[in-house]
């Protein structure tokens, strides 16, 4: 489930160009949907269907650190929380959180 070096496999480890800053879109409203649909498009990949091979270990990295900040695993802060929200009032009596985290690219939601 949660691979040990999940950075090196991550379709974003040598991320020159665009700058990795793209996953800590700024707040500016203007600017903010432009720099986190870049940062996501690394994440779920170009097209949607070819997520990075660890997209789930690196959500499950912020959501299980409680990171406030930055694009992880394709979802902003308010997507991730809305996501545990979903978990809790869907799943939270059929299976964990982390496992919940960890079959998200294997079904549909």
């Amino acid at each position: 489930m949660l691979s040990r070096n999940w950075r090196a496999e991550a379709r974003c480890k040598d991320l020159v160009e665009p700058e990795p800053e793209i996953f800590y879109p700024p707040r500016d409203k203007a600017l903010y949907k432009k720099t986190a649909d870049l940062a996501k498009a690394y994440c779920f990949g170009p097209n949607g269907k070819t997520p990075c091979p660890v997209r789930t270990e690196c959500l499950w990295e912020a959501i299980d650190s409680d990171e406030q900040h930055g694009i992880w695993g394709g979802l902003s802060h308010r997507e991730r929380n809305a996501l545990v929200r979903k978990w809790q009032r869907q799943y939270r009596n059929t299976m964990t959180l982390k496992d919940y985290i960890f079959q998200l690219d294997k079904k549909e939601n």
